[in-house]
């Protein structure tokens, strides 16, 4: 299967029944392609979007359940209560761990858009953490957009889901 893209939209072109979802991060808007890790890079977990991150919360981008918090904090699995799958990754350079971290829910957790999920202690870090969002099942919603080159986290759109007619 060859991977979805996701490709920049002028947000006056969003047509009114898209799916959005809000941003978990705040910082940069980056394209997966310039993930550093091949799993995201090439798209094959499914389409997404990095944010290089600015802000050390990470919040929930919907309403839904918490499904799993795996690799120490770094990965959340959320379920939308529309069935919608994402999954949130963290990427920390190995050589400089965070030391100062705060998970704020548990597996099976219900979630409520703009909750916290973590805390992470930048100020230690001397390369930038990268946010992904990626969506584990929805390839075959639609096309893929984001419409921003700087999010604020539980305020801005980081992807948009125009739906197939």
């Amino acid at each position: 299967m060859k991977a979805q893209k996701v490709e920049y939209i002028a947000q006056n072109k969003i047509p009114r029944n898209a799916i959005n979802i809000t941003s978990p991060f705040s910082g940069k808007v980056l394209e997966l392609n310039e993930h550093p890790e091949p799993l995201f890079r090439f798209g094959t977990l499914g389409p997404g979007i990095i944010v290089q991150l600015t802000n050390h919360k990470i919040l929930a981008p919907f309403d839904g359940t918490l499904l799993q918090v795996k690799n120490a904090g770094t990965e959340f699995i959320l379920q939308a209560k529309n069935g919608l799958k994402v999954l949130i990754n963290l990427t920390i350079s190995t050589s400089q761990p965070i030391t100062h971290t705060h998970i704020a829910q548990l597996n099976g957790s219900k979630i409520c858009k703009g909750q916290r999920l973590a805390y992470f202690d930048l100020r230690e870090l001397n390369t930038p953490l990268l946010g992904c969002l990626i969506l584990l099942n929805g390839h075959n919603l639609g096309t893929f957009h984001y419409s921003h080159s700087h999010v604020n986290a539980g305020e801005d759109t980081l992807l948009t889901i125009i739906k197939k007619n």
